[in-house]
Formats: structure tokens, sequence, C-alpha cells
């Protein structure tokens, strides 16, 4: 486990029994305390030693220590600033839990060596109760869910929550002795919490001593890159302002204006005079100015830039003359219109585009160099990097939009289920297929997509069209429209091609989260197979068909001691048979992956799993068998 978890427990003894307790519990733990509080990936021995010492010197029995530690769990975090990033998990008790699972992947993805249980939530809308299963790769943990669980329900939703344990469907477990072990099953209802209660836990709830906000820093690194690291009024490249466009440009201060005026006026004259205006024009800002986790000290400062299209002489301050750029960002300015009612009134959109931006920064650098690089990831970001208080340059800027991205090593689209209503978002869609192979295209989905956003989803890509995009200036939609119509056979050829390249990336976008269990895989993957089959795409539907995201996770799955899991050969069901997912592939037909005798072996083999090497079987499925059939769908529709 995380060394984190040991600052968690600290924090629980000393606010409950005060420090000579604890000091007492290392020492008859036998720990060094410098060591088991360092926030590295620890041994589970060493976590199971530090609890039974907790029990035999607070005579807590091993239940009991383990709720409490649940229940503090949630109070430490919530404390520590990630009460927004938990309700953007749901805005109800019952879709809170069942998006949990989201928040695991994200963990998986910037800690591979970590484990992190399954939860399978059965629920009714408009009931009061639910039935709850989960799954651990570690043994006599339920606890532990058990205080979680109900203290989220108290102070996230301001609920008393009740848990009646019950068996656990079949799928769960391999025996009776394993089901008391790793998986359990609760029967959960709820009703609201009286004032009184309400106000005595809220003046209650209080971090215990000072210097564990230093320690909770660190702990912010593993959830901000874990939990998820683990606003468009006119979409414009520029895109700085409620009312920009090709135009008209803003207005700023003329003080604001005059701090910038040398550079914008140096920027446009060399330009003017440059054979390549498009490499004078370029310009990168930095990952931490416009991306953060959660907790991070710039998260204010990044909540701000993205809450406001209006764009000033000190956003074009952020950015600096580049080269090459990693990162071409896609987005659309304006909140979908009903993002209250799909994510909750106390969910951000500004934040939630900053933290995702951060969790791009870490994968692309993951990838492409070393995770702990990643805050020296570029981004082009059209409010910092195009002047937005000098006319001349930003309609220049706005022309060569298609230089910048050809020159950015790749496209993050921060995408919304409003995203292909924008004509501004679907010009830069045209080109980035113009420029780029479609596996240097990236959907920032995670903290979008949920149950109920998903057939948001799938109707906008069903009728995408491009008469139906919103442009806020008829003139902008004349140029870009004929921009469109000069790279493309037609608009019916360009629609097409849109359509499957979403498809296409949704589906893996989506397959990191279907691993987990056959549930996910129907919920999540499937809907894009069926999707393209209905839209006449039988080769990509038929090339979707061949990611088996559940057998892949399944066998990049690790022990709980950080050893790998080794699964025998066996032939694959993919149409490349290329040696990676020979190795990868132990199942010989989709139907044999689903079958209720195959789905135990599935959860049981899930939970615990090595991202990096998931991720990357992922990425090879999708240019061996992806990226081929996207091919021809470009080359029938460019010119």
């Amino acid at each position: 486990m995380y060394g984190h978890i040991h600052i968690i427990l600290k924090d629980l003894i000393t606010s409950s029994f005060g420090l000579e307790k604890w000091a007492q519990i290392v020492k008859s733990s036998g720990l060094e305390e410098d060591q088991i509080l360092e926030p590295v990936q620890q041994p589970d021995d060493v976590t199971f030693k530090l609890v039974g010492a907790i029990c035999e010197v607070t005579e807590l029995n091993l239940e009991e220590a383990l709720e409490a530690f649940g229940r503090h769990f949630v109070s430490f975090t919530l404390k520590s600033g990630y009460v927004r990033l938990l309700k953007a998990l749901g805005n109800t008790f019952p879709t809170f839990l069942a998006n949990v699972n989201y928040l695991h992947n994200h963990l998986e993805r910037q800690h591979p060596q970590a484990l992190f249980p399954y939860i399978e939530v059965i629920y009714e809308d408009g009931q009061d109760s639910l039935d709850l299963h989960y799954l651990s790769t570690r043994p006599r943990m339920n606890k532990v869910l058990v205080g979680i669980v109900t203290e989220m329900g108290r102070q996230l939703f301001d609920l008393k929550v009740s848990m009646t344990e019950q068996p656990s469907p079949r799928y769960f477990r391999k025996d009776a002795a394993d089901s008391a072990q790793r998986a359990a099953s609760w029967r959960i209802s709820w009703k609201a919490v009286d004032a009184t209660d309400s106000a005595a836990s809220t003046s209650t709830a209080k971090m215990s001593f000072p210097d564990l906000h230093v320690a909770m820093m660190d702990f912010g690194k593993l959830l901000s890159s874990s939990f998820f690291d683990t606003c468009e009024f006119l979409r414009g490249p520029c895109c700085a302002h409620k009312n920009c466009g090709l135009v008209e440009c803003i207005e700023v201060p003329d003080s604001a204006a005059k701090k910038t005026e040398t550079e914008a006026e140096r920027k446009f004259k060399e330009a003017q005079n440059s054979d390549c205006p498009e490499e004078v024009l370029l310009r990168a800002t930095d990952v931490r100015s416009v991306a953060a986790g959660w907790v991070d000290d710039n998260m204010v400062a990044c909540r701000d830039f993205w809450s406001s299209s209006v764009g000033t002489s000190a956003n074009y301050a952020m950015s600096y003359d580049a080269e090459q750029v990693d990162v071409f960002v896609s987005h659309n300015w304006l909140q979908p219109p009903d993002w209250e009612e799909m994510m909750g009134p106390e969910v951000d959109y500004a934040e939630i585009k900053a933290a995702s931006l951060a969790v791009m920064a870490k994968d692309f650098a993951q990838e492409n160099r070393q995770l702990q690089d990643w805050d020296q990831i570029t981004f082009w970001v059209d409010k910092a990097c195009i002047a937005q208080d000098h006319p001349q340059l930003k309609a220049m800027s706005i022309k060569h939009l298609d230089n910048f991205l050809a020159k950015c090593d790749s496209m993050c689209a921060l995408f919304s289920w409003t995203y292909l209503e924008r004509l501004w978002c679907v010009y830069e869609w045209a080109c980035v297929l113009i420029h780029k192979p479609t596996e240097k295209v990236y959907l920032q989905t995670e903290l979008f997509v949920k149950e109920e956003t998903l057939p948001l989803y799938l109707e906008a890509v069903r009728h995408f069209s491009l008469a139906n995009t919103k442009c806020g200036f008829e003139e902008d939609r004349q140029v870009l429209q004929s921009k469109i119509d000069e790279a493309y056979v037609s608009t019916g050829h360009f629609e097409i091609l849109v359509q499957a390249t979403v498809i296409a990336l949704m589906a893996q976008s989506m397959s990191f989260r279907a691993g987990r269990s056959p549930k996910l895989y129907a919920t999540y993957f499937q809907p894009w197979v069926a999707l393209a089959r209905e839209l006449g795409m039988d080769e990509l539907a038929t090339a979707l068909e061949s990611c088996d995201c559940l057998t892949w996770r399944r066998v990049s799955t690790i022990s709980s001691d950080g050893g790998a899991v080794r699964i025998k050969n066996s032939s694959s069901s993919t149409n490349s048979g290329t040696e990676t997912k020979d190795l990868l592939s132990p199942w010989s037909t989709r139907s044999q992956m689903l079958s209720p005798e195959n789905q135990e072996e599935i959860m049981q083999m899930s939970i615990g799993v090595n991202s990096m090497l998931f991720h990357q079987v992922i990425s090879d499925w999708f240019e061996i068998d992806v990226v081929p059939i996207l091919a021809k769908y470009q080359q029938a529709s460019l010119r």
C-alpha cells in the first residue's frame, strides 16, 4: 500500500488518542516512523503490522479499526480539498457509488503497481436503497468500505446510511472462504440526516495536527494524478471572449494593451517579413499555467483561466515563442447547457478542464518521456497563444491555425458531449485529420462520461451534421466551410470521417474502464460497436470487436505483493494475429469471454492490474487493428 495510508492512520490515532499513543503503536509494530510515513509504495505486510499494533495498543478489534479508518479517510480527504472532485463522480448518492470505479481507473494510470477494488452497484431510479458488490485484491478489507461509504453519504449528501451484509453473486467469488476474505455485498439504504445531526457533524470535522498539511501535499500528488491523476459562447481558435471569431476582436483596457503592445507589434512585423510566418507566430504555454491537480497550488489560477473566455494581454504573456509544441488543446469554452443536471451544481466546468489537462500531461509524459517530467509538457491553448489585443496579429494567427496544429506532436480534445456542436471544434478536428494519424488524437473523457451522459455522446455522433454546427457569425461559417471544402472531397465524406474517428477514439477511451468487468464492457464499450454497425461501418465495427480489453486486463494483472501474474499463452481472437495479442488473448471468441462460467475468473483476475502494460496493449491494438481502417476513411475523404 502507499505510505499515504499510514499518514492517515497516524492522523486518526493522534486525533482520537493522542501523539503518545501513536508513539506506542510505532514502537509496538517494530517499524521506523520515518519509513512508514514516506509517500511511496510500501509492502502490504508493513501496513498489516501497523494495523495489528493499533489494535493491540488501542484495544480496538480489527473490524472496528478498519471501519474507523474508512471514516477518517473520508474526513481527511475532504478536508484536503477533494470535495469538488468527489462530487464530480455524481450528484446523487447512487450515481456517486456507481462511478467510484472511474476514480480507481485514474489511480491505476499513474500508479502502475497499485491495487484497487472493484465495485458494482445495482440500483433502480427513485429508490432509497441499492445493492453494492465489492471485490478486493486484499483479504478482510470489507469494513474499510463500510466506513468510507457511510461517511461519504453523511458528508457529501447529508444522508444517514445503513449497510446490511448479504451473500455475494457467484461471479464475485470462487468459493465460500474466498467470499469471506475478499468479496462482500451489502444492501444499502439511506435517509436524510436531520438538521441537528448535520450541524453537529460539520462542527466536529477537523484536521488534527497542522504538519499533516505538509504531508497532504504529497498525498495530493497521489490523488491528483490518481483520482483523475486517478465554455464556449463562440468557438474560435482565438476564442478568448464571448464574441470572438474571425469578425470581431476583443477590446482590452488601454493599460493592459500597452503592456504587450511592443511584443505583439514586434511579433506582427516579424511575421509580416517572414517566409514562414507560422514559425514566427507559434507559441507554447507551460502545463502548470493551464493544468492542475485538484489540490495543486496552481488550481485556483488555472480555474480562473478556464472560467472566462475573455482574453487579456496577461494571458498572451503566459505563452512564449516555440519551435514545436507537445499538445494542441481543442475545447469548447461554453459549458453544456445541461451541465448542472448531468454533473451537479457544485461541479465546476473550469476545474474539470484544468484537471483533465493535468491527466493528459501525465499520460503524455508517461508514454513519451517519464511520468515525473509531466510538468515539462507544453500546450498550445488559444487564449494564451494568440494575442487577443492586437487585431492584425490575431487575424494572422487564426489564418495559420492548421499550421500550428501541424507543429504540435498531438491533439487533446477536452471532449464534452457538446463538442461536436461547435463549428470551430469541428474545424480543428478537420485540421488534425489532415496533418496527424488518428493515434495522435487523444480524447479526455474520464470526467465527462458517465451513465447519464453516455447517451448524449452517442446521439451527438449519430446525428452529427456540419450544417447543424453552431457559429456566432455567418461570415465565419463561410470561411471555415470553405476551408473544409478545400481539403475534403465532400461534406458527406467529411461527416462520415468525423463519425468514424470519434466512434473509434471513444471506444479506445472507454476500453480502459470496460476492462474492469463484463458489466462495464457492456455499458461503455459495446454501444460504440453497435453505433458503428448502425451507421454502416461494418469493417470498423469488426475492428472494434477485436478489442479483448477484459482479457488483456486479466493478463496484465499483478498480485498484491507486486509480482506479475503469469497466464499461459493461447490463440488470439483478433484479426491481426500479432505476437503481442497472441500473448494477451486467452479467449478464442467474444461469447466465451462473456459467458457466465468465465465471468468468475475475469472478475477475480481484473481488480489489480499493471496499468502501464494494459495501456500499452490497448494502444497496440488500436494502432494495429483500428488505425488502418480509419486510414481508409481518411484516404477516401481527403482531396
